[in-house]
């Protein structure tokens, strides 16, 4: 047995198939009723592509109305409204979810070569579980949120606890930059401040602490400003070089105390 196109071509092959069958068979049903099928067929088609729109976006009803009273009106030449619904939701997301795959296929290789055996705490492995199906399917700017929520997972998992934090604080609160922050109580739970801390404690270098913000803050502004694709890949590398850098931390640990880099 042998096959002549790739796996994706034979799905688009399916729908773009099954799309035309269908609008051939609409098309000769409602050629019984005349130019009003016609016109009926046409307006419902609008209406469908309306709601698949209002639904996508949750901000509109527009051929709400409308698609109720065709569905309510016994004499209507559209039997069966809401599986014909149905039908034009599954041909608009099909081609839809071919692009996705085309994505898919396209970043698949670039995780591939970010794989390795990294144990994450199991609040953090479930946020990045989602930052990968994020890039994978193409949903960017979320992505980059499941980026910033990973890192606060791990580093909310007591990696950096608050005796470290403490100690980075009485360090932080001599320099110039500290000096001027109007808390005088040790930042615990916030991330900007335990990324900081694992800095102070070696468990992450220079280089990983301006990952780590580079991260939260690129969340940050997804979150609280808008949505923005940025770039996730980079995003994703940051993250994990920050992980691998706490799970070595993390090793080391359990060997021994980690000591505070004291600066002069």
């Amino acid at each position: 047995m042998s096959y002549e196109f790739p796996a994706w071509c034979q799905m688009q092959t399916a729908l773009d198939n099954y799309a035309q069958d269908r609008e051939a068979y609409l098309e000769a049903e409602v050629a019984k009723l005349g130019s009003d099928g016609e016109r009926r067929l046409r307006e419902f088609n609008d209406v469908a592509d309306s709601l698949v729109k209002g639904v996508q976006n949750l901000t509109g009803a527009d051929g709400l109305g409308s698609f109720v009273e065709v569905a309510s009106n016994p004499a209507s030449s559209m039997s069966k409204p809401y599986e014909l619904l149905m039908e034009h939701v599954c041909i608009t997301f099909g081609w839809e979810v071919m692009a996705i795959l085309d994505t898919a296929r396209e970043r698949f290789t670039s995780l591939l070569f970010l794989l390795r055996d990294r144990k994450p705490c199991d609040k953090a492995r479930v946020f990045l579980e989602r930052v990968a199906r994020c890039y994978l399917f193409g949903f960017d700017a979320e992505c980059v949120v499941m980026c910033r929520a990973t890192l606060d997972q791990e580093f909310g998992d007591q990696v950096v606890n608050d005796d470290q934090v403490s100690e980075w604080w009485n360090w932080y609160r001599t320099t110039e930059k500290g000096k001027k922050h109007p808390s005088k109580r040790p930042p615990y739970g916030q991330l900007w401040a335990q990324i900081l801390a694992a800095e102070y404690a070696k468990m992450i270098t220079t280089d990983g602490q301006i990952a780590a913000d580079a991260v939260r803050d690129a969340g940050n502004k997804g979150v609280h400003q808008k949505p923005s694709r940025d770039d996730a890949l980079e995003r994703i590398g940051q993250t994990i070089k920050v992980l691998d850098a706490l799970e070595a931390a993390r090793h080391r640990r359990e060997i021994g105390p980690i000591r505070p880099c004291w600066r002069a």
